[in-house]
């Protein structure tokens, strides 16, 4: 029972209904552990608007960060 869970591209090996399955009962906001701080690094960007805030990366250095409506109105 972490209070942070660093999660590194857990839903790339699984299936679509497989993937949404985790995040809808683990990991995203009604998930088992909603209530501690969670780290998901994806490609998945399906999964953005699902999450509270998005910190892009290029090559090591953050480029942008912001909610997702936040990141897509400046085109993000």
């Amino acid at each position: 029972d972490a209070d942070v869970y660093l999660l590194d591209d857990p839903l790339s090996a699984v299936d679509a209904h497989v993937g949404k399955h985790i995040f809808d009962n683990v990991i995203g906001p009604k998930g088992m552990i909603n209530n501690k701080t969670r780290v998901l690094v994806t490609h998945g960007i399906h999964w953005l608007p699902l999450v509270d805030q998005i910190i892009v990366m290029d090559q090591g250095q953050i480029s942008e960060s912001g909610t997702y409506k936040q990141l897509m109105s400046h085109d993000g």
